[in-house]
Parts: structure tokens; sequence; C-alpha cells
């Protein structure tokens, strides 16, 4: 099997293995020049987009995530299939103006590649039995909402393997990444695994003190909920210190601030609702301005952050009642 950069695996494998339970149509052979063929005279060439291989791939498991949401159904299975066609839609056109093939776009695998780790051993999809065959054999299947979770996951892990796209494309590509990683949290209701290495640098300096004034308010939220609302801002703010660490964990803390000024009055249960959605969804959208600057400094180490930072900024918007976006913070 195929190894990606610094020896991960490529998206591929570990995503359509992960989607085994489901089928997909494979599409029909064509004929293309290959990009490595020989050049002849009068046959007109073109130069690759930065890391078109593995915006193909991208773009082909986009749609296959899409089918296995789809086919999941409920409210999060059809959510999560809507998101995932309009991505498909945005990487398909966007690469179909820079001269990629639609036929490579629109190509599928012939064979699922066998199953290989990226990092610490995760969760079994679940086995479920179906009811009897006609033999009276009970048939196996796999639950589909973990093998999503597990196929999402993977696409979230395998983030770093983009870093190499054009400018244009950083921040569609890392907020794209984000929210594969959210999903694979609500799915799951646990986060996936990214690597995890420190990045610095004053992008991620802006992004941590962003971080530093959305705890302080949710502090605030804290200290004046109650009951449920009390638990689930405490899991929020709890996240959110969580994000800070990690993110000053390469040396880029910002200054302290004594304080926030609060947007409006808080004094009801309603008001620190609409408090803390006000904050998750400034959070949300000051990241998305951040995103490639960060993977312009940091490379794959900083996608696989912004991966795990913005996708626990949507997982906390999620929790808030705030609905989940195909490409976080640049909506």
């Amino acid at each position: 099997m195929a190894l990606g950069p610094g020896g991960t695996v490529a998206r591929r494998a570990v995503i359509w293995t992960a989607l085994g339970a489901f089928a997909f149509p494979t599409a029909g052979c064509g004929i293309r020049l290959e990009d490595d063929a020989p050049r002849l005279p009068l046959v007109p060439t073109r130069t690759p987009v930065p890391a078109e291989a593995e915006l193909v791939a991208l773009t082909q498991d986009t749609a296959a995530l899409a089918d296995a949401a789809a086919a999941l159904g409920g409210t999060l299975g059809n959510t999560l299939a809507t998101l995932h066609r309009r991505q498909h839609t945005v990487l398909t056109t966007t690469l179909v103006r820079q001269q990629v093939p639609m036929d490579a776009l629109a190509a599928q695998p012939t064979t699922t590649p066998a199953p290989r780790s990226t990092g610490p051993p995760g969760p079994t999809p679940a086995a479920t039995t179906a009811p009897p065959g006609p033999s009276g054999t009970a048939r196996p299947t796999i639950d589909g909402r973990a093998a999503l979770a597990a196929a999402e996951g993977a696409a979230a892990a395998s983030a770093g393997d983009l870093a190499g796209v054009g400018q244009d494309l950083r921040a569609t590509v890392a907020a794209l990444h984000a929210q594969r990683y959210a999903a694979a949290t609500v799915l799951s209701g646990r986060p996936p695994t990214v690597p995890h290495d420190a990045v610095s640098g004053e992008p991620v300096r802006a992004l941590a003190a962003e971080t530093a004034a959305a705890i302080w308010m949710f502090e605030v939220v804290s200290a004046r909920s109650r009951g449920g609302q009390r638990t689930r801002s405490d899991t929020t703010l709890r996240a959110l210190q969580g994000l800070l660490a990690d993110q000053v964990a390469g040396g880029s803390r910002p200054e302290d601030a004594l304080g926030h000024p609060l947007p409006f009055e808080v004094r009801t249960a309603a008001d620190t609702t609409r408090l803390a959605r006000q904050v998750l969804e400034a959070l949300r959208a000051g990241y998305g301005g951040r995103l490639e600057p960060v993977v312009a400094e940091s490379g794959a180490d900083g996608m696989a952050a912004l991966t795990r930072w913005l996708g626990t900024v949507e997982v906390e918007a999620h929790r808030w009642g705030l609905g989940l976006r195909p490409f976080p913070g640049l909506e």
C-alpha cells in the first residue's frame, strides 16, 4: 500500500476501508492524456495544479462520504450529506476551472485497499447481525454510523497531506477538514485522533488571543447559568481551555487581558444562551481569517492543528444549536 508524506497512509486507503460497508458505483473506463505521457508535437499539455493528486482524491472521497451519509439517513446523516455535496461541488468546480480533467475527478477506485492504521488503534465499527437470510444464516453487517464516523475521522487525520495545495485553496481545504473533525466527533461522541505537533508564529498568537477572549466570555456564561445549561457551558469552557493550551504549546502566548466588555446585559437563561452562541459564531469566523497564514507558516503541522482547533469550535457551536457548516469559518 502506498504511504503518504512522512510515512502516513494515503487518504484513500483509510477512507475507502472505513466505507467498505457502503457500495459505490465504479465509473466506466475512458481514454485521456496522462500527465506523464510522452510529449508529442501539436498535442496540448498542461501543468498540474499543486497537490493535484491529493485534491482529486479528496474530491472523490467527498462524494463517497456524501453517499454514505445519505445512506445513514436521519437528521444528522442528511445534514452531513448536504454538507459533503456542497464541498464536492466547490472542489469540482474549482479544479475544473484549473483544467483538471473531469474524468479524473469522477473516477472511483476499482478495489478496496486493505486496512492500515495511521496512529493508535481506534474504535472498530460495531458489528451487528441482520435478520437471517433465505438460508437461515445471519448476515453480518456494519453499523453505518460507526463506519461513517471512522471515515470522517480518517479524513481529518490526513489533513496534513493537503498542506501543499496552492495559496488560494489553503483556507478552503483547512476548513473542510475541520468539518470532517466535527462530523466524526458528533457521530461518535469523541474526537478523532489527528497528528498533534506544536506550531507557533504570529497567526497562531492571534488565534490564541481570540480563544482567550472566548474563554473569558464563557466564564461569564457559566457563572450565570444553572442546571443543564451550566453543565453545557462548563463543557464548552473546558474545550476552549484545551484549545488555548494547545495553541500556546509552541510558545505563541498572547498578552493577558484584564477583561472584555459584554456585548449586552446578561441576566436570564436566554441571555446566556444568546451570549454563548454569539461568542462561538465570532470565534468560528475569527479562526477562518487565520487559516491560510497558519498553513503558509507551519505546513502540514499547521493544517493538522487547524483541523483540531476549528473542528473543536465547530463541535461546540453545534452543542449550542448552531448549524454545522461545509466550510466553517469561511461562510
